[in-house]
């Protein structure tokens, strides 16, 4: 074989980062996402797989199909998507996160399970229907560290037995659609304090803790037929004290590959992120990561470095190119599972019959977020003059709809909003975060609304214990009107401890508009939200 040829096989094995929107000067990340020269010159070149963020969800149908044309063959066309399409691409269905499920478990085995199934069934349609192919999900990381800033309420669960249930429950629902799934992030990244994308974390547990709790969620839906498995980047130095499990022969061979006798894809976590970056070159990583069993590369900083660096390492023998045709093999043998990948079902080709679809996966959102949200007491607080609604964001897009019930809805009552954000003017006291000074915010009662939730990138912004020590330092001022905790689990729980059962407590693990609108729904008086509500839906917005 020429080393041309050698090159376009090897860069079937790679994965690119590229946006949902068609133009490059709507790219929401262009340090991260190829330009559509760069995308289609990579694709001519044999790069077999692209992972979206951003755009529409018609946006992303059509430039599905651009890039097939590009590519001229058989595409993994990948997403992150666990909460449904609309976590990523504007337009399409967000479920509420995976942790919110969990809470639904714990109350009712059988809801939980049928719920999960139903999220992986519609989110696969949908994903499907604009031309996706791959659900880089489920998380079957279990959140056992209530200070993980990164995995936290993409977990299904902080237990064994509810991560395995759900995710498997989820897994058949997908499988109803004939799209690929992915298990993450190998071997467990819920004991972590550290976010990958960050820093390197490390994680001191052995093997046979792994086995006893980690592992559990991954071997079900391995036995299950989970088409893939990412590694994440995670330092175990008591099993291999070297390297992370990215580039580790001992967790991706002799434990998956070996052990586990798994043989679907492997995938790495995108290369890009900092636990594997900050040390190590593309190219270096990338032959590391496939010589340590992993078929499939995410996202590496330096795309042709890497390329040309993996062709190198079997060009000279120093990685068999049998290892090339086997994940060469895996790759196709996961493709061809794939019905209909160019066109949608018989039945979605109707547009009555798929916005029907989609009316029942809204629908079906919305209920699960009726199920999810926890009111203490279902007592209502009302405004009087110079009350305020304090609300804490870390993203301004959330604030940028014309209609944001947060803040909407508090102030058709009489609430004066306020908004606190990581880069306005501080609301706390110079000396001790603990304490707002509510010299600067105003005498009325206080509405406080916290928008709380680990993720990527987060980083120590998570940590919002503080608020513990302010709330109920408002309590003790007779300045608290309510609290309404959007997201985080652990921040509701440690304040439903100290604040007194007469002040109003609501959570609803779900950020988005609808979830604002049923819990203020039920914590202000109904009779003028809901006309604020009807209001909204009879406006017209024009140039």
């Amino acid at each position: 074989m020429n080393r041309s040829d050698l090159r376009r096989q090897v860069a079937e094995l790679f994965i690119v980062r590229a946006s949902g929107y068609n133009l490059d000067s709507q790219r929401l990340y262009p340090n991260l996402e190829e330009s559509n020269t760069s995308l289609k010159r990579l694709l001519e070149e044999g790069v077999g797989g692209v992972i979206f963020l951003g755009g529409t969800v018609k946006e992303l149908e059509i430039r599905c199909n651009i890039l097939k044309k590009w590519s001229g063959k058989r595409l993994l066309l990948c997403a992150d998507i666990e909460e449904g399409v609309g976590q990523r691409f504007h337009g399409g269905t967000k479920f509420i996160p995976p942790m919110g499920i969990a809470q639904i478990y714990k109350k009712d085995h059988h809801l939980g399970i049928s719920i999960a199934e139903r999220i992986g069934y519609f989110t696969a349609k949908e994903a499907k229907n604009i031309g996706l192919n791959w659900l880089l999900a489920p998380v079957c990381d279990i959140n056992n560290n209530s200070n993980n800033p990164v995995i936290n309420l993409r977990a299904w669960g902080e237990e064994a037995e509810t991560v395995k249930s759900l995710t498997c429950a989820f897994q058949r629902g997908v499988s109803r659609s004939k799209i690929l799934t992915c298990a993450k992030h190998f071997p467990g990244h819920g004991n972590s304090e550290v976010d990958s994308h960050l820093y390197l974390p490390e994680i001191h547990n052995d093997l046979s803790e792994l086995e006893k709790f980690e592992l559990i969620p991954f071997e079900s839906l391995i036995n299950q037929g989970v088409n893939s498995v990412m590694i994440g980047h995670l330092l175990f130095p008591k099993i291999d004290p070297i390297y992370p499990a990215t580039l580790s022969k001992i967790l991706v061979t002799e434990l998956l590959r070996i052990k586990f006798k798994y043989d679907g894809l492997i995938v790495s976590d995108a290369l890009v992120m900092n636990a594997i970056s900050n040390k190590y070159s593309s190219g270096k990583a990338a032959v590391m990561a496939f010589d340590a069993g992993i078929d499939l590369i995410m996202m590496p900083k330096n795309i042709n470095e890497a390329i040309d660096s993996l062709t190198d390492a079997f060009y000279s023998g120093k990685i068999s190119l049998e290892r090339l045709r086997m994940s060469r093999e895996r790759r196709k043998k996961q493709l061809d599972l794939i019905s209909n990948e160019n066109d949608l079902e018989e039945k979605l080709r109707h547009e009555d019959v798929k916005n029907k679809f989609l009316v029942d996966a809204y629908r079906f959102s919305n209920s699960i977020i009726k199920n999810s949200i926890c009111v203490r007491g279902e007592i209502t607080t009302k405004a009087k003059v110079n009350d305020i609604n304090l609300i804490q964001i870390d993203n301004f897009d959330q604030v940028s709809n014309k209609f944001f019930p947060a803040l909407n809805l508090p102030k058709a009552v009489g609430f004066r909003n306020l908004i606190i954000h990581p880069l306005g003017i501080s609301p706390w006291q110079n000396s001790n975060k603990r304490f707002l000074e509510l010299a600067r915010i105003g005498n009325g009662k206080i509405l406080v609304q916290l928008f709380v939730r680990g993720k990527p990138f987060i980083g120590s912004e998570y940590h919002n214990d503080h608020w513990i020590d302010a709330i109920k330092n408002l309590e003790i001022e007779e300045r608290l009107s309510g609290i309404i905790i959007y997201g985080c689990p652990y921040l509701y729980d440690k304040i439903k401890k100290t604040i007194h059962e007469t002040i109003p407590l609501a959570y609803s693990p779900s950020q988005i508009e609808e979830a604002q609108t049923q819990i203020l729904s039920r914590i202000l008086p109904s009779k003028i939200v809901q006309k604020e509500v009807d209001e909204k839906s009879s406006k017209e917005f024009t140039d």
